[in-house]
């Protein structure tokens, strides 16, 4: 790579069915390090040694021993998010072929437990009598993840004979009518549906179109918790109409849901500068404003925020939203510039969000952009005083009410290839920071790990603006 300008980048590497990897990348799912870069700099020997992945097979059998196709295996890893550990799919998944056969390839070394989910037969159509169906299943034949076995692989094993025994069940229905904003029906829409805080996380279970007279049906739901939901296609850059709701099934059909679809609400304001003269340069399709969830678990995979908005050439913007708490965020292509301040008719909502309502209209915003931005630097030594280049580092608010998933107040960061930390954009305030040998994904928006870091955590104050060095030990036992 040549003529790359001067700054803090992440290189990542993958191939095939080798495990990819970021540079300083020492452990499965571990954050990369930065690597520091100056201008006309020559940095050589970034080098890779990417290991072999490891490879998953089995079959998957019914409850005769006969082998099942086409059903959708995933290795699957618990992960910790805002405080609650849910099972999420975890690398590359797999369809059983005609024999029942699937092949997991190009793994990271760890544990993980196999799913299995069979989905032919949750489609949408005609009303069906048939109520047989198979539950989503663990190995080696269980639908609870704590009774689950446990698969370990290390860099290139090959783990066979892991056969996957579905459980039976009997399955249920959904049915009613999906109209749009007017009361008219999502002639043109269609309906998802999605395992919704289950062990299994976020799954595509069934979909299909809706009928010209609005009416679905979707067959073959195992018992458990979903998200329903329908949308009707908007033009191109506008978020669809949509509606939600939540179902359980327990083995009963569900009939005459009613699912009326509202649309997006409209934001508008104005993009403003602390520097306007240093701004001079900057134009408008640099930036790109967003709403988004204040809680980043309402992100689930059919919900969202939103598509990113528009900006005109005075910076006045516009961004199509749908209901719920959002927090109005940047994204741009500036170097030396980040969000300061989200104002909504003077009033300041940076980090409490918006409560935005079905096809409302919130004019009156002002995101104030900052070249003045605050960061903290330096290294870290162990108690003896010799230089540590490989650790994590957590910064985290003295205030507990600022450790929600996806705060600006906490962040983590890795060291450079000389071992020197850098966190950037960090809003004036108390803080801790800590050094520790390793995080565990999710764990630094864990109330419960901040807790009990913040006692081996050194204190410090940060302005708005102030550039803080510091040096750190390591924390010990970490």
């Amino acid at each position: 790579m040549k003529e790359l300008p001067g700054g803090r980048y992440t290189l990542t590497a993958s191939k095939g069915s080798y495990v990819g990897l970021s540079y300083g990348q020492t452990r499965p799912f571990e954050p990369g390090k930065p690597l520091e870069i100056l201008d006309a700099q020559t940095v050589e020997k970034v080098d890779f040694s990417l290991p072999r992945g490891a490879i998953i097979t089995g079959r998957v059998l019914d409850e005769f021993g006969e082998p099942v196709a086409d059903a959708q295996v995933a290795p699957m890893r618990s992960v910790n998010q805002g405080g609650r550990r849910r099972m999420m799919p975890s690398g590359r998944m797999s369809m059983t072929n005609d024999i029942g056969e699937f092949r997991i390839f190009g793994l990271p070394p760890g544990q993980y437990l196999i799913s299995a989910t069979l989905r032919s037969g949750m489609m949408m159509g005609v009303q069906s009598d048939d109520r047989s169906g198979y539950a989503p299943t663990y190995f080696p034949g269980t639908s609870n993840a704590a009774e689950a076995q446990r698969v370990s692989v290390t860099v290139g094993q090959t783990l066979t004979d892991i056969n996957i025994a579905l459980l039976p069940t009997r399955t249920s229905r959904v049915s009613g009518t999906a109209v749009d904003s007017q009361g008219r029906p999502l002639s043109n829409g269609m309906v998802m549906v999605m395992q919704r805080e289950g062990t299994m996380g976020f799954m595509m279970n069934a979909g299909g179109m809706i009928r010209p007279d609005g009416t679905f049906t979707v067959n073959g739901l195992a018992p458990g918790d979903y998200m329903l939901q329908a949308t009707v296609p908007g033009t191109l850059g506008d978020v669809p109409e949509f509606a939600t709701a939540p179902i359980t099934m327990t083995g009963d059909d569900i009939t005459g849901l009613r699912l009326a679809a509202v649309k997006a609400s409209t934001l508008t304001g104005r993009i403003v500068f602390n520097d306007p003269t240093a701004a001079a340069s900057l134009r408008p399709p640099m930036f790109r404003p967003a709403a988004t969830p204040k809680n980043p678990q309402d992100m689930g995979p059919m919900m969202g925020g939103g598509g990113p908005g528009r900006v005109n050439d005075d910076f006045t913007f516009e961004i199509k939203a749908r209901p719920g708490t959002m927090v109005i965020r940047m994204m741009s292509n500036t170097p030396g510039w980040a969000l300061k301040t989200v104002r909504v008719n003077g009033i300041d909502v940076t980090d409490d969000g918006v409560e935005i309502r079905p096809n409302e209209e919130i004019n009156g915003i002002e995101i104030e952009m900052t070249n003045h931005q605050s960061d903290v630097s330096g290294l870290v030594t162990t108690a003896r005083g010799d230089a540590v280049k490989d650790y994590s580092l957590i910064v985290f608010a003295q205030d507990r009410e600022r450790w929600a998933p996806g705060s600006r107040y906490v962040r983590t960061g890795r060291p450079d290839q000389d071992g020197r930390f850098k966190i950037t954009g960090l809003p004036a305030g108390q803080y801790y920071v800590i050094a520790v040998d390793y995080v565990e994904p999710g764990d630094a928006t864990d109330p419960e790990f901040l807790e009990r870091v913040r006692t081996k955590s050194m204190r410090f104050s940060l302005t708005d603006g102030e550039m803080k060095t510091m040096d750190l030990k390591m924390a010990s036992g970490s």
